[in-house]
């Protein structure tokens, strides 16, 4: 592993998404919000210049826009799997941290959730 590190974020992605095991859940969506660090190699040398050279956080932030309408799902946690899936799928990412909220489904909190942390199979 690198000694010198950046990250790139996307922070509060807010989905509309069907996400969740009770049955009023699987009728209507709900928000999500996502947020993701990724852990990248330095740019300290100043070698990466070009798009190609570096992870997309567009891309990334399409992607899991697509991910979110594809279909319902259950759990949150099997999200974020998919979530980190995409986000490792490139060997720039060394590792991702990925936070998901449901905001509105539990009385008297500001949100509730799952963090993962994944790293790169190389």
């Amino acid at each position: 592993m690198p000694s010198n590190t950046d990250h790139i974020f996307i922070k509060d992605l807010e989905l509309d998404m069907f996400t969740g095991i009770y049955e009023k859940e699987k009728q209507n969506a709900q928000r999500v919000i996502i947020n993701i660090d990724i852990e990248v190699q330095s740019n300290k040398g100043k070698t990466l210049s070009g798009i190609k050279d570096v992870l997309s956080y567009e891309d990334i932030t399409n992607e899991i826009q697509s991910l979110s309408k594809s279909r319902h799902f259950e759990l949150l946690e099997e999200f974020c799997e998919e979530i980190s899936a995409i986000c490792l799928k490139d060997s720039k990412a060394l590792n991702v941290m990925i936070r998901a909220e449901k905001p509105d489904i539990i009385e008297n909190t500001s949100s509730v959730g799952v963090y993962i942390r994944r790293t790169q199979n190389t």
